[in-house]
This record gives C-alpha cells, structure tokens and sequence, in this order.
C-alpha cells in the first residue's frame, strides 16, 4: 500500500475512533467563536463540539439548546444525524424542522416560539437569543 494511502486510511481510522468517543462524551468541548455561519448566534458541529458567539458564552438557554442537538447526535451517530437533520432542513425549513422543535422545547423555549423561532429571535420575543439579523 502507498504511502498516501496509509495517511488517509489511517486519518479515517482515527476520525472514525474520535467520533465514537465523542458519542459517550456527555460534555462537548464548547468553542468561542465570532465566525459563525448563516448569522446564527450557534452551532454544533459533531463530533467536534458546540460552537458559540462570544456575545452568546454566557446563554444557558442557547448552550442547553446545542446541547439538545449534541443529545440528537449521540442517539443517531454522526452520518444519521447529520442526515436526517439536513433532510428535514431542506423538506419543511428551519423552523419546522423536528430536530429544532425538540430543542427549542427542551431547552425552555417560549411555546409561541417553537415553529416561529425566526421571528421571534428577529423581534425580541425569543427567551433564547434577540438578534433582527437571524438567518437574513
């Protein structure tokens, strides 16, 4: 076998042990982080952890919200979260997408906000986060 090969086998390898790892981790490493996409104020990245704008650090009920998600990820493993998360994002959007009803209801969402979240973060009513420039 090539060298290169053995490189990309093993990064696999080590990728695959590290992800089941991080499935019985029940306390992700939480990033700071400012670059942040799609304008949101979080996100988790399995099995690489939550990361979360530095305004955002102290936000139990936005970290108890990742941590739902982190939850989902343990339950599913990797390929059938991402999977199923993605297939609901892109069938019914955000707002209506499953996995971010169970997380806005676990983590102490305003039930009004449940299937409106991107108003109600927009217009102040949300107990999670107030930004008007959610996901525009």
């Amino acid at each position: 076998m090539k060298t290169s090969h053995k490189f990309i086998v093993g990064g696999v390898l080590a990728f695959i042990v590290y992800n089941e790892f991080q499935k019985r981790n029940n306390s992700p490493k939480i990033f700071i982080s400012d670059f942040i996409t799609g304008k949101y104020n979080a996100r988790t990245l399995p099995p690489f952890g939550i990361f979360i704008k530095s305004e955002q650090r102290e936000n139990t009920i936005l970290i108890a919200h990742e941590m739902v998600h982190w939850k989902q990820y343990q339950n599913e493993g990797l390929i059938d979260f991402v999977s199923n998360y993605s297939k609901y994002h892109h069938s019914v959007g955000y707002d209506k997408n499953p996995y971010e009803v169970e997380a806005r209801l676990l983590s102490g969402e305003k039930i009004e906000c449940l299937n409106n979240y991107t108003e109600c973060v927009r217009n102040g009513t949300s107990l999670t986060v107030n930004n008007p420039n959610f996901r525009v």
